[in-house]
């Protein structure tokens, strides 16, 4: 999974945060990047 696509559909609405925490599990992203992307929502 490409991070910048996940940071792009995160900042149209096609994923929530519940997605942004499975793609931290996952290794896709880090814990700092997906709490970025919810502090700039």
């Amino acid at each position: 999974m490409n991070k910048s696509l996940i940071k792009m559909y995160y900042r149209m609405g096609i994923y929530s945060n519940a997605e942004l925490d499975t793609f931290v599990k996952a290794g896709y992203i880090t814990e700092a990047e997906a709490k970025e992307l919810k502090d700039k929502v």
